[in-house]
C-alpha cells in the first residue's frame, strides 16, 4: 500500500490495515521526489560547498593522522568548516564566501564539492560510507565535530543547515538498522577476537582494556559478558572506576591507572585499546612470553612497529577493520532506498541554499514552513500505524493549518519583497 503526498510530491510505502500473515511487510523510507535539478541549473553559490579528505580505504591510520593536521591548518581559507576526525576518516566539509577560496588542499585523496558533496555528507552522517553499515558510533561522532565547530565559532548559516538535514537523516538511518549484527567497530573486533580466543584451563580470561570511551566500554563490556575478568586502565581512576561500575558483576573487574598499567611486562591473554592522541603505547618490552591477542582501535595506532611485528596475526588495528566485509545492519533494499533518499536529501538542500541565495522571502517562508511540516508527518508515521485514510486526513489538515498558518503573512510579504531578512530574524531561518 502506498500513500502519496501530492503537497512535497512524495509516495510513502508503508504497511497500511490488515495483510496475510504470510505476507513480510516493512515500513520503508519515501520514495523521493525525482527532483534532481542539473547542476548547472543550480545556484553557484552550491559549488562554494566542499568536502575533502581520505579515509581507512585510501590511506592507513598514520596518513589520516598527518591529513589532519594538514587540513586543520589550511581550513581557515573557509569561511564555514567542519572538521570530521574519527578513527576511519578525515574529512573536512566547508563552504567559502568567495568562490576563489575553493582552492586544491594538501594531500587530500578525494575533493568534492557542489551537489555531491551535500550528498556525501549525509551518507556519512547515515553510516552509508562506514565500515558496518549503518554503524551506531558515527552520527554521535558527526554530532559532536558539528557541535565543537558551532562552539568555536566556525559554522555559519550554510554549515548550520547542511548539518541539521544530515544529522536528521543519520537518525533515520539508524531507525530502520537492524538491532543484529555488529553495530560498531568495537563489535567488530569483539567477533574478531571470540574467533580467536581459546579459553585457559582452569582459569578465566584475563583482559586489560585502555581507554574509557565508547569502544572501550563497548570492549570492556564484551569481554566482561565472557566472562573475562577485565583490568581497565585510564589516565583518570574516577572514569575507570564508574565504567567498571556499570559493569555485570563489577567485584570481578578492576580499575588501574595507564601509568601503572604499562610499568611492566603484561600477563594477559587480551589487551584492547581505544584511546586517542597516542597515550597508552604498547612496546616490544610489553611482550614478555606468550603474547596477547592484541586489538588495537586508538587513531593513532597504539602498537609500536618492534611490538607489531612480534605480535604478526595477533594483531587486529583500524587498517584492518576499515576493509568493507559483511557487517550491515540493513536489508539490501532498504539501503538502496536510503541511499536514494541521500540524494534527494542534498537536492532539498540546494533548493534550500538556492532560495537562501535569492533572497525570495516568500519561497523561504514556505519551504521552512512545509520543512517542518514534512519532518513532523514523518516522526507520526514512523512511531504509529495509520490506516490509508488516517494518513491522508493528517495529511491534509497539516496541508490546511500550514496554508492558513501562512496565509496574511505571504500577502504582506508580497506587498514588500525586500522583507526577506525579517522573514529570517522572525521566524529564526538562517
Amino acid at each position: 500500500m502506498f500513500l502519496f503526498d501530492s503537497e512535497a510530491g512524495r509516495t510513502y510505502g508503508c504497511a497500511f490495515g490488515e495483510f496475510p500473515s504470510d505476507i513480510e511487510v516493512q515500513c520503508l523510507p519515501p520514495l523521493p521526489n525525482p527532483r534532481t535539478g542539473a547542476r548547472g541549473e543550480r545556484s553557484q553559490q552550491l559549488e562554494r560547498l566542499v568536502v575533502a579528505g581520505a579515509t581507512v580505504r585510501d590511506v592507513d591510520t598514520a596518513g589520516r593522522e598527518a591529513l589532519a593536521v594538514a587540513l586543520e591548518s589550511h581550513s581557515d581559507v573557509f569561511s564555514e568548516r567542519v572538521l570530521l576526525h574519527t578513527c576511519h576518516r578525515v574529512e573536512l566539509v566547508a563552504f567559502a564566501e568567495v568562490e576563489e577560496a575553493l582552492v586544491p588542499l594538501p594531500d587530500v585523496v578525494h575533493q568534492i564539492s557542489g551537489l555531491a558533496a551535500a550528498e556525501r555528507v549525509m551518507l556519512v552522517a547515515g553510516g552509508l560510507d562506514s565500515a558496518v553499515l549503518a554503524e551506531e558510533q558515527i552520527l554521535g561522532q558527526v554530532r559532536d565535530a558539528y557541535s565543537s565547530s558551532l562552539e568555536q565559532g566556525q559554522t555559519g548559516p550554510v554549515t548550520n543547515e547542511l548539518f541539521r538535514r544530515a544529522i536528521r537523516f543519520g537518525k533515520r538511518v539508524r531507525s530502520f538498522a537492524q538491532p543484529i549484527g555488529d553495530r560498531s567497530l568495537a563489535d567488530s573486533a569483539a567477533r574478531w577476537l571470540e574467533q580467536r580466543l581459546t579459553p585457559p584451563d582452569g582459569r578465566p580470561l584475563r583482559a586489560l582494556v585502555i581507554g574509557t570511551g565508547e569502544m572501550g566500554r563497548a570492549l570492556a563490556a564484551h569481554l566482561g559478558a565472557r566472562g573475562a575478568r577485565v583490568t581497565l586502565a585510564s589516565r583518570s581512576a574516577d572514569r575507570a572506576e564508574r565504567v567498571i561500575a556499570s559493569l555485570p558483576h563489577p567485584e570481578r573487574h578492576q580499575a588501574a591507572l595507564l601509568s601503572q598499567a604499562l610499568a611492566v611486562p603484561l600477563s594477559y591473554d587480551v589487551v584492547a585499546i581505544a584511546v586517542r592522541d597516542g597515550i597508552g603505547r604498547l612496546d616490544a618490552s610489553h611482550l614478555a612470553g606468550h603474547p596477547p591477542l592484541v586489538v588495537d582501535l586508538s587513531s593513532p595506532g597504539s602498537v609500536t612497529p618492534a611490538a607489531a611485528a612480534r605480535l604478526g596475526d595477533r594483531l587486529l588495528d583500524l587498517d584492518q577493520l576499515g576493509v568493507p566485509g559483511d557487517a550491515r545492519r540493513l536489508a539490501a533494499d532498504v539501503e538502496q532506498r536510503l541511499r536514494t533518499e541521500a540524494r534527494a536529501e542534498a537536492n532539498e538542500f540546494a533548493e534550500w541554499l538556492e532560495i537562501r541565495a535569492n533572497g525570495d522571502a516568500v519561497a523561504m517562508l514556505r519551504a521552512h514552513g512545509d520543512d517542518v511540516r514534512r519532518r513532523h508527518l514523518m516522526h507520526l508515521r514512523l512511531k504509529h500505524t495509520l490506516d490509508q485514510e488516517q494518513a491522508a486526513a493528517v495529511e491534509a489538515m497539516t496541508v490546511a493549518m500550514l496554508g492558513e498558518l501562512l496565509h496574511a503573512p505571504i500577502v504582506r510579504l508580497r506587498r514588500n519583497p525586500d522583507a526577506a531578512a525579517r522573514v529570517r530574524e522572525v521566524f529564526g531561518i538562517e
